[in-house]
């Protein structure tokens, strides 16, 4: 009898993934039809808990070490590397706000930030709520360059951009249905190109490709000389979409891609042709409806693929043949951090886990706030995908804050204030991170030491 539900498929399966609509989700389709929801009356109830939550393990008291951290001078992409394990980042202690700035449109009942800044030679940029994009230098701030991405015969709305630097290039995808390739010294257009649907998050470059993920379920490979598409994957098809897209891993001649289905794929870069397909979706549930959405950024680190989904399953697979490494019933939103033999990982549930790389194993979890007033539970907080730099764990939240964790033990060694609440992980470079707020501004933190 089978008990789990991320089944190995060799073939491209079609079919019709469950989505629940969540907040996110309904703020979207509001934008669209200009009707505004009115709150129902009734008990409120998470759709995104995980019924049988992670627990730690006894016996697993194995010590968490970790690489050295290294000073990285470039953030370029989504995740620091096309793989996402960017492993373990320099940063100093004792972090302060080095500079901000304010880089255009923030987030709002109708509008959403979708991918965080990267880092490229120098200078940030990053992408407000309506997709105009800025540059600013590293070491300062200076604003350099702005470009609204939207079209002249639309401005009327829009809902993002996401980043990727490579090559001397600026590569952007955009919810208006276009991808675009500017010049980063003045912010012009190198190439323009309509989508066949909207981009909803971060892109990811490599080797000549830039690959875009659409709202239909579709994974672009567009050319880098001039965006024509090399190929398309079709994932498999689902009714309603979460807000987040991620940007798929690449590592050789193979891609890795989540879908709104709760779809896993592993693409050949060269053709696009599948070879090999999971569905990560729990016997179990994941709360009130079954949510199946893949948000979180595929992982690929020496040789595995770590990925989680709303549908409640983390898992991890090799990544040439798709085999199955271990699975555990829990769900997540945001990219798992790999370095060393440890995958940290954010739950629905605001809990930070600790597993480890071979098994899945649970040595350590941490309980973040998931209220403002607890007490009422009230305002509820939502994290970014943790960070491991600087020898602790970051995690950013939208009430403001930047809390600091042990890897060790999970232990709170610390809180930063940041200038307003980030949904977004931060980007590291050069010994200093960037988190870009919800009220669109751009901050630079770096430690006294």
């Amino acid at each position: 009898m089978r008990k789990h539900g991320a089944t190995r498929r060799l073939t491209l399966l079609g079919g019709v993934g469950l989505l629940a609509g969540c907040e996110s989700i309904g703020d979207t389709f509001d934008s669209l039809f200009g009707e505004r929801k009115v709150p129902l009356r009734g008990e409120r109830r998470p759709v995104l808990t995980v019924e049988r939550p992670l627990g730690v393990e006894e016996g697993n008291q194995s010590p968490v070490t970790l690489p050295p951290p290294v000073l990285n001078a470039d953030w370029p992409q989504a995740g620091g590397t096309i793989g996402h394990a960017p492993g373990h980042p320099a940063l100093g202690l004792r972090l302060g706000e080095a500079w901000r700035v304010d880089i255009g449109t923030g987030a709002a009942y109708r509008r959403r930030l979708l991918a965080p800044p990267i880092v490229a030679d120098g200078v940030v940029y990053a992408a407000d709520a309506i997709g105009t994009v800025t540059a600013v230098t590293a070491l300062d701030g200076r604003r350099r360059w702005s470009f609204d991405s939207r079209p002249e015969k639309d401005r009327d709305g829009a809902l993002g951009a996401g980043l990727a630097f490579a090559g001397g290039s600026l590569y952007l995808a955009t919810g208006l249905a276009e991808a675009m390739a500017l010049d980063p010294a003045d912010g012009k257009p190198r190439w323009r190109v309509e989508l066949p649907a909207p981009a909803r998050g971060a892109l990811t470059v490599a080797d000549g490709r830039v690959y875009v993920s659409t709202t239909e379920n579709h994974l672009l490979a567009l050319s880098v000389e001039d965006g024509r598409t090399l190929w398309t994957y079709r994932g498999q098809a689902t009714v309603t979409m979460a807000l987040g897209l991620p940007a798929p891993a690449v590592e050789g001649d193979v891609v890795v891609a989540g879908f709104g289905s709760g779809e896993l794929a592993a693409i050949r870069a060269s053709d696009g042709r599948a070879l090999w397909s999971e569905t990560l979706t729990s016997a179990n549930g994941g709360g009130i409806a079954d949510i199946a959405a893949i948000t979180a950024l595929p992982v690929i680190d020496r040789g595995r693929v770590f990925a989680s989904s709303l549908g409640g399953i983390t898992i991890a697979l090799d990544l040439r043949s798709g085999r199955r490494l271990w699975e555990r019933d829990v769900a997540a939103a945001e990219t798992p951090w790999v370095a060393g033999d440890w995958c940290f990982l954010l739950t629905t549930n605001a809990e930070l886990a600790c597993l480890g790389r071979d098994d899945g194993r649970v040595r350590w979890m941490a309980a973040l706030d998931r209220y403002k007033d607890e007490k009422r539970r009230r305002g509820p907080i939502q994290w970014a995908a943790p960070v491991l730099a600087g020898g602790r764990i970051l995690v950013a939240g939208s009430n403001a804050q930047l809390v600091e964790i042990d890897p060790a033990n999970g232990d709170i060694a610390g809180r930063v204030r940041l200038p307003d609440g980030v949904l977004l992980p931060p980007a590291i470079a050069g010994g200093v991170m960037y988190v870009l707020t919800e009220d669109a501004r751009l901050a630079a933190i770096q430690g006294a030491g």
